[in-house]
């Protein structure tokens, strides 16, 4: 993931970033040697100029993509937590959906809460990662219900507040209503083409 947000960095702060992410990479996955070893002390893993370098990185990152995902504008989770234990309760009273996809979606909503809750550890901006891909799971699921039955209003309700949940948490408050409008339409676009190549069929 960090590779990914260094590519999208501008030219030069990219280039003397990516100097650097092979000795990043090599000191997180340890190729050549065993994490358990006790006689390598973490210190011996990376110096300090590569580490310096890395904090730099984040830095350049957070001020480059701020407002994106890699670099959420809030910390305010709870919104989002809330609406994670809602479709949590949604998901598990549902029949609408086959069982394995509706376990699939439980187990990704169940992983972005534990991010939520270790967000000190992994940062917003693997929550925010995690939370879109939630979303077009979430999505892809709507699409599948028959239209106009009442558990597609519900899950529809609940989507467009885990949106709402997810914009307020990676940009700013105002554009929170105009981005649930959007991501209404794109619902509504995405159930359309599905039923579009299922009348096809």
């Amino acid at each position: 993931m960090t590779i990914r947000q260094i590519e999208a960095l501008p030219e030069r702060p990219r280039i003397r970033a990516q100097r650097h992410t092979s000795a990043w990479w090599s000191a997180v996955m340890q190729p050549m040697a065993n994490w358990q070893d006790s006689g390598r002390p973490a210190a011996s893993l990376i110096n300090q100029d590569r580490l310096d370098h890395l904090e730099s990185t984040a830095d350049v990152i957070s001020s480059n993509l701020e407002g994106t995902a890699a670099a959420p504008n809030s910390d305010r989770l709870e919104d989002l937590a809330k609406q994670c234990q809602d479709w949590l309760a949604l998901l598990s009273e549902s029949s609408e959906i086959a069982p394995a996809l509706r376990d699939e979606l439980l187990s990704q909503i169940r992983h972005l809460i534990w991010l939520i809750e270790h967000a000190d550890l992994f940062g917003g901006a693997r929550v925010a990662q995690e939370a879109s891909g939630v979303i077009g799971s979430l999505t892809q699921a709507v699409s599948t219900l028959d239209v106009g039955s009442p558990a597609r209003g519900r899950w529809m309700n609940g989507l467009l507040a885990m949106l709402a949940a997810c914009v307020f948490f990676n940009q700013a408050a105002p554009i929170v209503q105009e981005s649930i409008s959007a991501g209404s339409d794109l619902v509504k676009e995405i159930s359309t083409i599905v039923e579009q190549v299922q009348r096809d069929d």
